[in-house]
């Protein structure tokens, strides 16, 4: 599977409720040394959008102009950062992680980066 294979698509819940849509990978750069003496990537999690059909911009991150964010988060919806650890299944057509929609972990939570 490609990363871009996992953009857009549906993310359910462990009821099967859709959370959202995955619009970001984030990536690791900590696995094993390769050929070019740089380190592996890995998949640390997904970011996913309530309003699914958006692109991000930066800006759902504590970065930019306040007014900017707020808009961008307005359009947004919620955003939330799903470890990998915590997807169950991916199918042709959705997601699943193994919680419900209120313990997943806002993007907003995490240390800014």
């Amino acid at each position: 599977m490609r990363l871009n294979d996992l953009l857009g698509r549906r993310v359910l819940d462990t009821h099967g409720d859709v959370i959202g849509g995955v619009a970001d990978v984030r990536l690791v750069q900590d696995g094993p040394m390769l050929v070019s003496m740089q380190r592996a990537l890995r998949v640390d999690g997904l970011i996913v959008v309530e309003n699914r059909a958006t692109r991000l911009f930066g800006y759902e991150r504590h970065v930019g102009p306040e007014l900017l964010r707020r808009l961008v988060h307005w359009r947004l919806g919620e955003v939330w950062y799903l470890p990998w650890e915590d997807v169950d299944t991916i199918t042709a057509d959705a997601v699943t992680t193994t919680h419900a929609r209120p313990d997943l972990h806002r993007l907003e939570d995490f240390a800014r980066y």
